[in-house]
């Protein structure tokens, strides 16, 4: 009787550990068997279904095009769907063995370590999934037919290395506080020893947060002619510690990126006119003429083709008078031009108020 109850205890103890691992069993097998199809139907759904069809129609009502191309679908593996499924995977598969582990040896002493186990496994598959789903959708962007600047494509490469950085940050933290370390402890211990560090390091911190700074606020970008304090050039390289300039002689300089955190940057290529100003003096000995010049050149001003007549009007009035002679006040602004051209554009206009002066029996210059 003693065998046969032994026995039976026996089978019960088999059974009660039998049907659980065939449930945690079929759990992880289902989750990489069945998931993947269903992660991709569900994905088919997003990119074909009514709300899919109801967006590009609106889109194409926005953008005003009758006949506009179809959006190309995203691919599985670049969707949020694709990012989901390996960590999903570790993650069940994880639990799964820890639960049969629990079962087939519950007094263990590993098992007091299985719950801290689980938990950084889950922290290390979200870390896992947010990473993915970022890279998917940065590697989304810029890969997209829009065309991307120069600028942007840097600013989206910054966000993404900083997205990347502070998640590893945050992970780091998360899987040490879930494998038992005092996280807070240990920020609260470290932290003398990092503002003595910081401090020693501050000129590289200094750089590097204002590099951060530049690439987002993109007070320049590369190719601009730029004016900051003293230094003046054509930008050629923008880093996280400092930027590559090349000046006027061809001479490169290499400026860290603090000292642009407190000088006034003038940048020349984002102007949307320039001004000029002029000052002639007029040799006349009757004053009678001075208001037809003045009429006349201030007509030239209006009907000049390199004249920016959008923001103000040109002006021309006469601001000092001799016993012999009278001095021309000008200012207008012109279209955007390169040096070169505004040089030029200044020297037609001077040459057209000397023919005006001219035929007006006048000369350029003060009296004697």
């Amino acid at each position: 009787m003693e065998t046969i109850d032994a026995s039976s205890r026996g089978q019960q103890q088999v059974m009660e550990l039998l049907m659980p691992a065939t449930m945690a069993a079929g759990l992880s097998l289902a989750t990489w068997l069945v998931l993947p199809r269903l992660l991709r139907r569900c994905h088919s759904y997003v990119e074909s279904g009514p709300k899919a069809r109801i967006l590009g129609r609106a889109q194409q009502q926005d953008d005003g095009l009758k006949e506009k191309p179809p959006t190309p679908p995203v691919s599985y593996e670049m969707s949020l769907f694709g990012a989901l499924e390996d960590p999903a995977r570790l993650l069940a598969t994880t639990i799964t063995f820890s639960y049969l582990g629990g079962l087939v040896a519950p007094r263990s002493l590993g098992l007091q370590y299985l719950s801290q186990f689980r938990a950084g496994t889950t922290v290390v598959s979200l870390v896992w999934f947010l990473y993915g789903w970022k890279r998917n959708v940065f590697s989304r962007i810029m890969s997209s037919g829009r065309s991307l600047s120069q600028s942007e494509r840097e600013r989206y490469l910054t966000m993404d290395r900083i997205l990347s950085a502070g998640m590893l940050l945050l992970g780091a933290m998360a899987l040490a506080e879930s494998c038992g370390v005092a996280v807070q402890s240990v920020l609260t211990v470290g932290g003398i020893g990092g503002v003595a560090t910081a401090f020693a390091a501050k000129d590289l911190l200094g750089n590097m947060l204002s590099g951060v700074s530049l690439q987002f606020l993109r007070p320049f970008s590369v190719g601009d002619f730029i004016r900051a304090g003293a230094i003046s050039g054509q930008v050629v390289d923008i880093g996280l510690h400092s930027t590559q300039m090349i000046n006027s002689d061809k001479y490169p300089i290499i400026v860290p990126n603090s000292f642009f955190s407190s000088e006034v940057i003038v940048n020349m290529s984002r102007i949307q006119w320039r001004g000029l100003a002029l000052n002639l003096p007029i040799k006349l000995k009757d004053f009678n003429k001075m208001l037809s010049i003045n009429a006349a050149v201030r007509e030239m001003l209006h009907s000049h083709p390199k004249i920016y007549l959008e923001n103000e009007n040109p002006r021309c009035n006469v601001s000092q008078v001799g016993p012999a002679s009278f001095e021309l006040a000008i200012t207008c602004d012109l279209k955007p031009m390169s040096t070169d051209e505004f040089l030029l554009t200044e020297d037609e206009i001077l040459m057209e108020i000397s023919n005006i002066v001219a035929r007006s029996g006048a000369a350029l210059g003060t009296s004697m």
